[in-house]
């Protein structure tokens, strides 16, 4: 099964091209404005999300905490030309940001982090799944 990647880009050309590459080996979706996005989101939750800094509407940041919030097993990743990167350390440091990635970004850079994206994904829910385990079996962790 083709793992899920949500994109979210104010820009239609990055989300056109982004889902041209890889939409045969992901099962892509994208959307370029807020309302766009929730409502995909909302119908098909992503493994993977990825959210462009720099919108009109909110900033990747807070629509990252968004989504970590509702999404919480989603692998997150955040693209921009331009933030500070204390910003970007304290998303990191706290969980919301999984991945950051320069814009514009390469098809081979790109490609890159979706595949560590995707390992990283498979192996949380790995351990989720482990922990999950011990925790049903009797005597084990409550």
């Amino acid at each position: 099964m083709k793992r899920s990647i949500f994109y979210l880009d104010d820009e239609p050309i990055c989300v056109q091209v982004f889902g041209e590459m890889f939409g045969n080996e992901y099962d892509v979706q994208t959307a370029t404005t807020l309302t766009e996005a929730r409502e995909k989101l909302a119908a098909r939750p992503s493994d993977i999300i990825i959210s462009d800094q720099r919108m009109p509407e909110i900033e990747g940041t807070a629509f990252l905490r968004e989504v970590a919030a509702m999404y919480p097993s989603s692998f997150r990743m955040m693209l921009t030309g331009g933030t500070l990167m204390g910003d970007v350390i304290r998303e990191i440091s706290d969980g919301t940001v999984n991945l950051f990635l320069a814009k514009p970004w390469m098809e081979e850079e790109m490609r890159q982090a979706l595949e560590r994206a995707s390992a990283s994904f498979e192996l949380r829910n790995k351990a989720r799944q482990v922990a999950n385990d011990d925790d049903a079996k009797p005597g084990g962790l409550s």
